[in-house]
């Protein structure tokens, strides 16, 4: 058996990998990038471990700080879900951690594309392994500032422009997203899953959106708040036109966004899935506009006459499924969808 806290390397190694190819890759470029490979491969060996470890005891929590109680806490939840994740993640990454070091090799900035691609794999390990909605929220703020840097071409008008597109829809729904932790705390009084999900069954509070006008229950707000979040996130209608102005960004930023950061979505109502049990109301809209985001994507692919674009609308279409099947309360099959889909869309780009 490993040291107790041994999934927090999971975390360090791409962490350490990018601050070191920040720091050094102008100097030693082209050799230094190759730590952000060694550090996605011990990741994703002890991501294979550590979901062995999960099938067998069950789902467990680290505690990486000193306090562990209330609003502020430091640590990693990893639960079969998250372990599924943290090898999906990191399996994807090696992929294009070694892709890039070719394809990218002649490009001015090599090395700050490098560090920020491996920021991005320590921002998406800690999205999925967080134990609390507040430190998920963190995670998700930070990928929405990384996903507009990781394009690359800022000398290249249409790519700002795709760039600041990205950043103003992921905006909104990163405001949405905070809107829904603040009341949640509001209401609940905590942010830890399991105790958010306890208190979510047992407090019914009704807000009256405006003076003598339409009433809803706490409940059904947080979870469509939290819903936006992942509209945008996941390029769900009509917070979809992001994904296919971001197509010029690097081939290898594409492999990463729809082999893995666009599935952020799913993960999010998977992981809070009883708390949406709890707003049948939420549901319904999520499976609506997952059945509207499908068939914009599955016909807007089809009159394409860009491969990249052809497999931008594709994506969309696919994350619309993704989105319907949790609105059905069919988190497996979602789950499910998400790592088939994964290794298809990315070794297409």
């Amino acid at each position: 058996m490993m040291f107790p806290n041994y999934p927090a390397f999971i975390l360090a190694a791409p962490l350490a990998a990018g601050l070191i190819i920040g720091l050094l890759g102008s100097t030693n470029g082209q050799k230094v990038v190759r730590l952000g490979v060694a550090a996605e491969v011990i990741a994703f060996v002890l991501a294979l471990f550590l979901l062995f470890d999960v099938t067998v005891r069950g789902p467990q929590t680290f505690h990486l700080s000193a306090w562990n109680d209330g609003f502020l806490q430091f640590g990693l939840y990893v639960d079969r879900l998250s372990a599924v994740m943290l090898v999906h993640i990191a399996a994807i990454s090696i992929l294009i951690h070694l892709f890039s070091l070719r394809y990218m090799q002649q490009e001015r900035g090599y090395a700050r594309f490098h560090s920020l691609l491996a920021f991005t794999t320590f921002v998406l390990f800690g999205m999925v392994s967080s134990p609390n909605l507040l430190a998920l929220f963190v995670f998700w703020q930070l990928l929405s500032w990384l996903v507009p840097l990781l394009s690359y071409n800022y000398p290249h008008s249409p790519t700002v422009r795709g760039a600041f597109r990205t950043f103003v829809m992921q905006r909104f729904g990163d405001a949405a997203f905070l809107a829904a932790v603040v009341l949640a705390y509001n209401v609940y009084g905590t942010l830890d899953f399991h105790g958010l999900f306890a208190r979510a069954a047992e407090v019914h509070s009704v807000f009256s959106l405006w003076p003598g006008g339409l009433e809803m229950r706490a409940g059904t707000l947080v979870t469509l708040l939290i819903f936006v979040g992942a509209m945008s996130k996941s390029a769900q209608f009509p917070l979809h036109m992001w994904l296919p102005d971001s197509l010029y960004a690097p081939t290898p930023v594409h492999a990463l966004l729809h082999a893995g950061i666009i599935n952020a979505g799913g993960f999010l109502l998977s992981r809070l899935a009883p708390l949406y049990a709890l707003s049948p109301s939420t549901l319904h809209v999520v499976f609506t506009v997952g059945m509207l985001t499908a068939l914009l994507g599955s016909s807007m692919m089809l009159v394409q006459s860009d491969i990249k674009k052809t497999l931008g609308y594709s994506t969309i279409g696919q994350m619309g499924f993704m989105i319907m099947e949790c609105g059905l309360g069919a988190y497996g099959f979602s789950i499910f969808h998400l790592n088939s889909h994964y290794p298809f869309k990315g070794t297409n780009f």
